[in-house]
């Protein structure tokens, strides 16, 4: 079965990030990696609160953009979409009257 969302380059960059993240807080957390120094600490928790915050910020403006856009958008149907519509309909009676000419000669 094939996807029919294409996943992004980016999208696969920050999920490995994150994990490789994850994993090293899980590491310190269970005793596999030694936290010998104070400062490295700090500086390491200085690093994942920049990044978590830096991802925040970008999906609080994502969002933001996406509500905004569905809220100020007009919702009808746009001249062209309406212009294809009456097409169709126009169709639709060029086919109706197809058939009766058709029933006609068929008699």
């Amino acid at each position: 079965m094939k996807l029919k969302v294409k996943i992004s380059k980016t999208f696969i960059v920050i999920i490995m990030i994150v994990a490789a993240i994850t994993g090293m807080v899980c590491a310190i957390l269970f005793d596999l990696v030694d936290v010998g120094n104070v400062f490295d600490w700090i500086k390491w928790f200085i690093f994942v609160a920049f990044f978590i915050l830096v991802l925040a910020l970008l999906g609080a403006i994502f969002l933001g953009l996406f509500l905004g856009h569905r809220t100020l958008s007009v919702g009808g149907f746009t001249p062209f979409e309406k212009s294809m519509l009456e097409m169709k309909e126009d169709i639709k009676k060029i086919g109706e009257r197809l058939e009766e000419i058709e029933r006609k000669l068929s008699k």
